[in-house]
């Protein structure tokens, strides 16, 4: 049976062929246990982990002692949240604390704020995006108290593809002395991250969303300027200075520094070439169904990978007409009934919208032919609910620009 066309790259990217062929040497003849330095075992396995962070490193800018290995991006928000409530707690039992994030953050630090509020007594905010789900300065200046410890804010929303000003925020929030946290899992491999001159705090990714393994992932904290740490979030043998615990997973390490590596040189040509992609999908999407609205910012404003597309009806009616194309409807990393998506809500959307709206995501290996069986497939699907009589729009200018959030 042939595959659907995979147009999911926000939920999920194939692992580079590369990558796969730089990993399978770990699994089987360097094997060893990075921990154990007393054999060439262990010293091969602990000299790839170091490779690793340094590939990783030089892909954002950093220091490779600044990164800490985890199984993804939902360990490293959970981690950054709760062990700096533990640090501050360890540091001041009575001072309360404030936490702030926005409405359209992904799941693993909504239900973080959530938790810390019913576990820990922690007082949270959720503030407001605009209508295109951006954090502006000026609102977060808004909601900031004496007593706020931390900021949390999305790079690159996972749904819509809009991109936060983080260093506008990271330089505020440095300026109040508040620590200042971003999940750049869909930002990094896909646009420019520098954390040399950063004010950024913490910063946390999966290597599965940049064309790494799944089940591996990346926490930076900053080393200087000042240097940061929170109490750890897995305690065991003290594995990664005691930040965080357990026998790593060599072979996903390796796997993740190889395919940064690979992201450091080849980045810039596969975001302009998606992007290119991504304005003729819509394009030709746009001159085929004239209701076609565009969630998030206009194209040269948004990840160069992404669409979030409200159609004429839900997509619930005409699944089966598209069963040749893998996407998703809203976010691949929560279980919950798209017609709920909190980050449409967060961007005025109505449960109809949410309800009707589409997310196309393309990467390293959509070709041209594939977009243009994309829109034939999907053209193909809701024409029985378009109207012959609809005027059709040019698009010198997105949809988007003439709708209403």
């Amino acid at each position: 049976m042939q595959k659907p066309i995979y147009l999911d790259y926000n939920a999920t990217t194939p692992t580079d062929p590369r990558v796969v062929a730089a990993m399978l040497p770990y699994f089987t003849d360097h094997f060893g246990n990075p921990a154990n330095t007393l054999n060439a075992y262990g010293w091969s396995a602990e000299n790839a982990v170091k490779k690793a962070a340094e590939q990783v490193a030089h892909l954002i800018g950093c220091k490779p002692a600044e990164l800490t290995w985890n199984a993804g991006a939902t360990e490293g928000n959970n981690s950054v949240i709760f062990g700096l409530i533990r640090k501050l707690k360890k540091e001041n039992q009575k001072e309360p604390i404030h936490l702030i994030t926005s409405n359209a953050e992904h799941w693993s630090v909504l239900n973080s704020f959530k938790a810390a509020e019913e576990f820990e007594n922690i007082e949270t905010t959720y503030i407001p995006t605009n209508a295109d789900g951006i954090v502006t300065a000026p609102e977060l200046k808004k909601h900031v108290r004496p007593n706020t410890r931390l900021v949390s804010l999305i790079w690159v929303n996972n749904e819509i593809g809009s991109i936060n000003p983080v260093e506008e925020l990271a330089a505020f929030c440095q300026a109040q002395k508040i620590y200042f946290h971003t999940d750049a899992t869909q930002a990094v491999g896909k646009i420019a991250v520098n954390l040399q001159n950063s004010n950024i705090h913490f910063l946390t990714f999966s290597a599965h969303k940049f064309y790494g393994p799944k089940g591996v992932g990346i926490l930076y904290m900053r080393g200087h300027n000042p240097a940061v740490e929170i109490e750890p979030f897995i305690l065991g043998g003290g594995q990664q200075n005691g930040r965080r615990s357990g026998t790593l997973n060599v072979p996903a390490i390796v796997g993740a520094g190889f395919a940064a590596s690979i992201c450091e040189k080849e980045m810039l040509e596969d975001s302009r070439r998606t992007s290119e992609l991504c304005a003729k999908l819509f394009s030709k999407l746009g001159e085929k169904i004239p209701t076609l609205q565009l969630n998030g910012p206009p194209l040269n404003h948004r990840s160069p990978i992404n669409l979030s597309l409200i159609m004429p009806v839900s997509i619930d009616l005409v699944l089966p007409a598209l069963a040749g194309l893998a996407f998703s409807q809203g976010s691949a990393c929560h279980t919950g009934e798209t017609s709920s998506s909190h980050v449409l809500a967060a961007i005025g959307r109505t449960v109809s919208e949410a309800q009707r709206t589409i997310r196309l995501s393309l990467g390293r290996w959509t070709t041209p032919s594939e977009i243009d069986e994309a829109v034939r497939l999907i053209f193909n699907a809701f024409q029985p609910f378009l109207t012959a009589t609809a005027p059709i729009k040019k698009n010198d200018e997105p949809p988007y620009q003439n709708q209403k959030n």
